[in-house]
């Protein structure tokens, strides 16, 4: 018998072609498989991370917490409040930069020379358009008292605070309404004499 009869299938097809046929077969059923497997994996995983995050939504919140307060731009300094029956620091120890609001020439360099002769510590003069009255006293969160200490000197003068100014330093801004300095005896003794508190304290 020839060898073409020996190697015949029954069904028409040579044995090669049945055996290429087995092996496509069993790929694709082991692919099948794998495939399966990570499908049914991957579901396992969705399906705890889903009963995990409905149990943590459920979970009450044992300490709610406080949700911090906003700011917008520099932080706010807090006025020092000075101790009951303050007095008004001694004019050595403050330092005073007068700023002339008025169209008189020379005045602020005339006012800080009369300072000066009082014993208060003097920066250069200059001029300012933010004056009001006959003057204004301009101090920081610490500088209460060394603005009561110059307000005493100054007839009719205000206070001013500027929360970005630092120290007992002290900026006077001569208005229109100035007259003059207080009278040194008059001053003198205010210097001695407790201060009000300021609003806040």
């Amino acid at each position: 018998m020839s060898s073409s009869h020996q190697d015949a299938h029954p069904y028409g097809r040579s044995a090669d072609d049945v055996r290429r046929r087995d092996q496509r077969l069993r790929r694709t059923r082991r692919l099948r498989a794998t495939q399966l497997t990570i499908f049914s994996i991957l579901a396992v995983a969705l399906i705890a991370i889903g009963v995990y995050a409905v149990g943590e939504l459920r979970e009450p919140v044992a300490d709610p917490g406080v949700i911090a307060q906003k700011s917008f731009g520099p932080e706010v300094a807090e006025l020092t409040c000075p101790e009951p029956d303050a007095v008004p620091l001694p004019p050595g120890e403050v330092t005073v930069t007068v700023l002339n609001g008025t169209s008189r020439s020379g005045l602020a360099g005339d006012v800080s020379e009369q300072l000066a002769e009082r014993g208060y510590g003097l920066e250069s003069p200059g001029n300012t358009r933010q004056a009001a009255g006959p003057a204004t006293i301009v101090h920081g969160p610490e500088g209460y008292l060394a603005a009561q200490s110059v307000r005493v000197q100054i007839q009719g003068a205000q206070l001013r605070l500027d929360e970005q100014q630092e120290g007992s330093a002290v900026q006077v801004l001569i208005g229109d309404g100035f007259t003059g300095l207080e009278e040194e005896s008059a001053a003198a003794s205010a210097l001695e004499k407790p201060v009000d508190p300021p609003e806040g304290c």
